[in-house]
C-alpha cells in the first residue's frame, strides 16, 4: 500500500462525491415513500429536482468547518477502508488499512506524516523496486516512527484530497443526470436517496432531509471502483497535533 494507493482512494472518494453533486438532470422528487418519517421527508425537498437537492447538499458540505468520513472501497484490484477526520483549515487524521498493512496520515497545515506498519512500509519498499535488504533496512528505520513527506510533495497538487473540503465539495459543471429514488433513514435519519451513472458505475447519494441536508452516505457499485462512504460528526471540533519530533524521521536520512 504505497502513498500512490492512499491518494487513489482519496481522490477516488472525492471525485465520487463531485460527481454525484454536479448540475445534473431536472427530475422532480417524487417523494416515494409512506409513513410519517417519508412525508417529513418529501415535505423538506418538496417541489425540488434530485439536481437542485444534490445542490443543496454540496453547498451545506462546502460550509462546514469539519466531518467525518469513513468506509471501504476498492481500488488497483485492492480493497481499502479507510477513517478520517477532516477540518476546514486543511488539517485531518486518520487511518488506511489494506492487504493487512495499516497507516496512519496526518496533515498539519503543510506538514503532511505518516505512520505505517511494518508490512505498510515492506510494501511501499516493494512498490518503489526497493532490494529486500533496501526495504529491510526502511522498515528497521521508520519502526514505530511518523515519516514526514518532503515539503515540495506535502504542499503538490496531489495532497490528499480527504484534507480539503472545499476541494472534496466543489461544484462540477460537467453535465450529468440525477434520479431521486425511494426515501430511505442512515442511522435514524430521514434521508433522499439521489443516484446517477458515470459509465458502467451506479453512483447513490443519501442527503438528509432533517436539519442541514448533508451528504450522509455514498456508495458506487460497479465500475472499476466500488465503495461506500459514510459521513458523520458535522461540525464537530477536530484538533490535529504534529507527532513529537522525536518520533519523526528526518526525510534528508532517506535520501542517498
Amino acid at each position: 500500500m504505497s502513498k500512490r494507493t492512499l491518494m487513489a482512494a482519496a481522490s477516488l472518494c472525492a471525485t465520487a462525491v463531485m460527481a454525484l453533486t454536479a448540475c445534473g438532470g431536472e427530475k422532480k422528487a417524487d417523494g416515494k415513500g409512506s409513513g410519517d418519517s417519508n412525508s417529513a421527508t418529501a415535505e423538506a425537498f418538496k417541489g425540488l429536482s434530485a439536481a437542485q437537492i444534490s445542490e443543496q447538499a454540496r453547498v451545506a458540505m462546502a460550509k462546514l468547518d469539519s466531518f467525518k468520513v469513513k468506509g471501504a472501497m476498492s481500488t488497483d484490484g485492492q480493497h481499502m477502508t479507510f477513517d478520517f477526520a477532516v477540518a476546514k483549515k486543511g488539517d485531518c487524521q486518520g487511518t488506511f488499512t489494506t492487504g493487512g498493512a495499516s497507516a496512519e496520515i496526518r496533515q498539519v497545515g503543510d506538514a503532511a506524516y505518516m505512520k505505517g506498519d511494518e508490512k505498510f512500509w515492506q510494501q511501499m519498499g516493494g512498490e518503489d523496486g526497493s532490494s529486500s535488504k533496501d526495504t529491510d533496512a526502511l522498515v528497521e528505520m521508520l519502526k514505530g516512527r511518523w515519516f514526514k513527506m518532503p515539503a515540495q510533495d506535502a504542499k503538490a497538487d496531489d495532497k490528499f484530497p480527504f484534507c480539503d473540503i472545499e476541494t472534496m465539495f466543489e461544484k462540477d459543471e460537467k453535465e450529468g443526470h440525477l434520479t431521486r429514488k425511494e426515501d430511505t433513514e442512515v442511522n435514524g435519519t430521514p434521508a433522499v436517496t439521489l443516484t446517477g451513472k458515470d459509465g458502467a458505475a451506479t453512483q447513490t447519494l443519501l442527503v438528509a432531509a432533517k436539519g442541514e441536508p448533508y451528504a450522509l452516505r455514498m456508495t458506487v457499485k460497479g465500475g472499476k471502483e466500488p465503495g461506500s462512504f459514510d459521513f458523520s460528526a458535522f461540525n464537530e471540533p477536530v484538533t490535529v497535533t504534529a507527532p513529537p519530533a522525536g518520533e519523526v524521521m528526518d526525510t534528508d536520512k532517506l535520501k542517498g
